[in-house]
C-alpha cells in the first residue's frame, strides 16, 4: 500500500473531488458534490468518508453516513456504507477491499446496502447478508419506459394497464397531501410524540437531531409530501427523473397499524391522479407486505441485500435477523434517484 494513501474526505481538494464524481457517479455528480455535506451528514459525522488517493489523484471513495441504534436498551452509533467507487482503471487490484478494510476501522456497527460488486468485498471481509428487506415498485405507467410511443398512445395504454387497480381504487377518496417545507414545524412536534414499537431488540433510532437531517434540511425538501390519515403519517419523496415521475414512500409512523393499507391504496389513488409514472418503497414488515399484495404484486417485490458486520457476536447475531424498523429514508437509497439537470 506504499502506493496509495487514504484520506479523509475534508481533506482533499474540492475540484479533485468534483473530478472523480464526474467519473464514477456521472448521472448525479452535480447534486452529489454540492450537497456531500449533507449527503455524507458531515456535520454530525464520528465516521467521515474515506478517499483513497495515488500520486495526489483520487482514485477511489468510500461514503459514510452516520446514525445511532438502540440495542438491548443501549445506544450505541453506527455507520451506513454509501457511495463506495472504485475509478475503472484501478478496478480487480484490490483496492475496493483496502477502502471498506480501512472504514472498519471508523465503528464497530458497519451496514450497507450493496449491489452485487459490493458484495463481493463485504463477502471477503466476514460480512452477514440479509435479504429480508423488500424493494415494492409498482408502474402505474409502465409505458413511459417506450419513449417511441406518442403521448395520445401512451394514455391508452396506460389507462388499459391501470383498469384493475382504478376499479379499486374509484370508491376512494382522494387524499390531499401536505407540503413538508411549509408544515414541517408540526410534523416535527407529532414525530416527537409518536408512539415507538419497543418489542424488538434492534433497531434505527431516529431523534430529533435525525429528523432534522434528514428532512428539515434536506436538499431538496421542498419535493417531500406528507401524507395524514386519523394520525397515521407517510412522507413521501416526488422525484422525477429522465422524464420518469416516481412517488418513493420514504418514512411511516402509524397510531394504528390496521390502517397501514388503506393509507397505502389512498396514496397510490393519488399518485394515479397526478400522473406518477412509479410508486416505490421498501420494508422488511412481512404483514404490510402481504396486506399490500394487490398494490405490489409478488413478482414485483424484490429482495434487497444488506451486508453488516459488527466483532461483537451478539450485536451481529442481531443485525443478521435485521432492523425490524427499516426504512427507505435509511442510507441513501432514495437518494439514488436524484440526477444532474
Amino acid at each position: 500500500m506504499s502506493d496509495y494513501n487514504f484520506k479523509t474526505i475534508s481533506q482533499v481538494e474540492k475540484d479533485k473531488l468534483l473530478s472523480f464524481y464526474k467519473i464514477v457517479f456521472k448521472d448525479r455528480y452535480k447534486i452529489l458534490f454540492e450537497n456531500h455535506e449533507w449527503f455524507y451528514r458531515l456535520k454530525d459525522n464520528n465516521c467521515e468518508p474515506i478517499v483513497l488517493t495515488t500520486a495526489n489523484k483520487i482514485i477511489g471513495q468510500l461514503g459514510t453516513i452516520p446514525i445511532k441504534v438502540k440495542i438491548n436498551n443501549k445506544i450505541k452509533t453506527a455507520c451506513w456504507y454509501v457511495d463506495f467507487a472504485i475509478l475503472p482503471e484501478f478496478k480487480g487490484k484490490g483496492l475496493g477491499y483496502k477502502l471498506a478494510k480501512e472504514g472498519m476501522k471508523k465503528t464497530d456497527i458497519l451496514i450497507a446496502f450493496c449491489n452485487e460488486q459490493a458484495l463481493k468485498v463485504y463477502k471477503k471481509l466476514d460480512w452477514s447478508i440479509n435479504t429480508s428487506t423488500k424493494r415494492l415498485a409498482r408502474p402505474i405507467n409502465p409505458i413511459r419506459w417506450l419513449p417511441f410511443l406518442s403521448n395520445s398512445n401512451s394514455k391508452i395504454l396506460k389507462n388499459f394497464f391501470n383498469f384493475s387497480i382504478n376499479k379499486k381504487l374509484k370508491d376512494l377518496k382522494l387524499i390531499k397531501p401536505y407540503t413538508f417545507k411549509k408544515n414541517s414545524k408540526s410534523f416535527l412536534d407529532s414525530f416527537l410524540k409518536r408512539k415507538i414499537n419497543e418489542f424488538n431488540s434492534l433497531r434505527f433510532l431516529r431523534d430529533e437531531e435525525w429528523f432534522n437531517w434528514r428532512f428539515v434540511d434536506f436538499p431538496f425538501s421542498e419535493n417531500l409530501l406528507v401524507f395524514e390519515l386519523n394520525g397515521n403519517y407517510i412522507i413521501g419523496h416526488s422525484i422525477k427523473s429522465k422524464n420518469i415521475k416516481r412517488l418513493h414512500v420514504i418514512f411511516h409512523y402509524y397510531l394504528n397499524s390496521s390502517e397501514e393499507e388503506k393509507i397505502y391504496f389512498l396514496i397510490l389513488k393519488w399518485a394515479v391522479e397526478n400522473d406518477f409514472d412509479l410508486i416505490w418503497s421498501c420494508s422488511v414488515n412481512q404483514k404490510l407486505i402481504d396486506k399490500l399484495k394487490t398494490i405490489f404484486p409478488k413478482y414485483l417485490i424484490k429482495s434487497m441485500k444488506i451486508a453488516s458486520f459488527s466483532s461483537d457476536e451478539e450485536i451481529a447475531n442481531l443485525m443478521n435477523k435485521s432492523f425490524q424498523n427499516i426504512q427507505a429514508c435509511d442510507s441513501d437509497i432514495d437518494t439514488l434517484y436524484l440526477k444532474n439537470n
